[in-house]
């Protein structure tokens, strides 16, 4: 997992078109440069036929960590 990344189409229309997601699941949306980890952010899942936006926090939870706070020990996870 990469430490940071960013999301930085200008109109949310665009963004709608390259995930294939309805435009209005994407109202609260505004350009990114700096997501950390642990930061909540989009994903897109498929729901049956359709593809829809959800907002989370990006990170990995392994199942032994009894508090979900500490994901941001594991940016570096490797398989």
């Amino acid at each position: 997992m990469c430490g940071r990344f960013t999301l930085s189409y200008r109109e949310a229309r665009i963004l709608a078109a390259e995930l294939v997601v309805p435009v209005a699941s994407l109202i609260t949306y505004k350009p990114r440069y700096n997501i950390a980890p642990t930061d909540p952010h989009w994903i897109v899942r498929s729901r049956f036929e359709d593809r829809e936006v959800l907002p989370a926090k990006w990170g990995l939870v392994n199942f032994w960590m009894a508090d979900r706070k500490q994901a941001f020990k594991s940016i570096n996870a490797r398989a």
